[in-house]
């Protein structure tokens, strides 16, 4: 990643060209898709392709450091969930910075999470997050002020102003992130706000009322100690499985044994938050 702010500007203007965050082809072969319009952003719902019986419900935030839409990888991941656990996935694309904030986003967010929970309950309903999707889900369940079944977070980032010491020595061996990017994407996403706001970096909230949360990390990524101080600050509600020396995000890199690890983690945690004889239409 660049270290200036210009050089980060001009590699998301090249980023975001090549692509608007939208599923890819494979995706509507494979589930039914809905996508409705909420102001000038896209909320898409993704279900099974025969329209049977759903489980749940996921509320489900892409990562992308607050600046990108959604990736191949994420698609794939909903997809997966989809499929193999006969649940309804609904992604919204929410603002990105730097032409929005986390005002902006959050607002967003909580809006798409309230309407979800007025259609069909929060008992149904799972949040899920990678990156700073998984900020993002963090501080929503914490603004929303209703709690769903469960939380599942995948290398959160927490912490917008990357202030953990043990940083210093990960970014080291960190191949995708580091520090400076970090800080100017977290400048970007606050706005006007402290980067220690809860609203920026929910690792600040009060997580008394955090749902029970399953969270992933690997070793080798800039975010595990986002991950390490969530885990230490709740730690009868969260299930924290950290694998050593893998990269960022590894429960979406489909080929990895640790990934086919972490799918049975996250099956286990929806059968014990969102039991088989709830499915309805």
């Amino acid at each position: 990643m660049p270290h200036d702010e210009a050089a980060l500007r001009k590699a998301l203007q090249q980023a975001r060209r090549r692509t608007a965050g939208d599923p890819p082809a494979s995706l509507y072969r494979q589930c039914a898709v809905e996508v409705r319009q909420a102001g000038e952003h896209r909320i898409f719902t993704v279900r099974p392709r025969d329209n049977g019986p759903v489980r749940g419900q996921v509320f489900y935030l892409p990562g992308g450091g607050y600046v990108n839409p959604p990736a191949f990888l994420h698609w794939w991941f909903i997809t997966r969930l989809v499929k193999s656990l006969g649940l309804a996935c609904t992604v919204p694309l929410y603002p990105l910075a730097p032409e929005h904030t986390c005002n902006e986003g959050v607002a967003f967010a909580v809006d798409a999470y309230h309407r979800l929970v007025s259609d069909d309950g929060a008992q149904r309903l799972l949040v899920m997050g990678d990156s700073a999707g998984g900020g993002l889900a963090l501080a929503v369940v914490q603004q929303a002020n209703i709690a769903p079944a469960g939380l599942m977070l995948d290398a959160p980032w927490l912490d917008a102003s990357v202030s953990d010491p043990s940083q210093i020595e990960i970014e080291r061996g960190e191949f995708l992130l580091n520090r400076f990017t970090l800080r100017t994407w977290g400048a970007w996403w606050a706005g006007s706000r402290d980067l220690a706001d809860p609203m920026v970096s929910p690792l600040f909230s009060d997580l008394t009322t955090l749902p029970p949360t399953l969270l992933f990390c690997g070793s080798a990524d800039i975010l595990v100690a986002d991950a390490r101080r969530l885990a230490a600050a709740a730690p009868g509600k969260v299930r924290y499985i950290e694998e050593k020396g893998l990269m960022h995000v590894y429960p979406m890199i489909p080929f990895l044994p640790e990934t086919r690890r972490a799918w049975l983690e996250i099956e286990r945690f929806v059968d014990d938050v969102l039991p088989r004889d709830q499915a309805k239409p």
